[in-house]
């Protein structure tokens, strides 16, 4: 049943479609606008406004997903903050070990290195940043959980199957 502060951005598409169906549109002129803007810009691919009231991971999370989904779903983490600070002190960290750093034998590695070392945790965090939000980007395509999980999941795994590997490769050189 609707009430009068009905809040779209919380129903899945399909929900949305069911009260578009159902909808008094004169007696609830109002809601019924907002109903098809909402319609609209799920089409468009705009994700809904999330209310500050109310998790964001809630509407990620389906009954179907798996434990991995869940739990990742249920961290307090704010992955997208995450991932721009870690960009920036990647960003800073390579350009200051490029100057900073007197040319000689193996300058051209080490600053390598430090690029690597802030990539490879860069991509793990956003690996857990698409499994919340349920898309990822490979290269310029995104993929949708939903639409596409056998694509979807194949992203996560090369992203994290390559950040994994470069890292164990840095810590075995520097180790042996």
């Amino acid at each position: 049943m609707l009430t009068s502060e009905t809040n779209y951005s919380e129903c899945s598409y399909e929900e949305l479609l069911d009260v578009l169906q159902h909808i008094d549109q004169d007696k609830y002129h109002e809601r019924y606008q907002i109903l098809l803007l909402e319609i609209d810009n799920r089409k468009k691919g705009i994700p809904p406004k999330t209310s500050f009231k109310s998790k964001p991971s809630t509407y990620t999370v389906k009954k179907n997903d798996g434990v991995i989904v869940k739990v990742i779903s249920e961290l307090k983490l704010n992955t997208s903050r995450l991932l721009k600070t870690i960009f920036i002190l990647a960003c800073i960290s390579t350009f200051l070990t490029a100057i900073l750093v007197p040319q000689s034998e193996g300058y051209g590695d080490l600053v390598a290195t430090v690029a690597f070392i802030f990539l490879c945790p860069f991509l793990l965090v956003y690996c857990i940043h698409a499994i919340r939000i349920g898309e990822i980007e490979i290269k310029i395509i995104t993929v949708k959980r939903s639409e596409s999980p056998e694509s979807f999941w194949f992203g996560i795994l090369l992203y994290s199957v390559f950040s994994i590997s470069i890292l164990s490769i840095l810590f075995w050189q520097t180790y042996t």
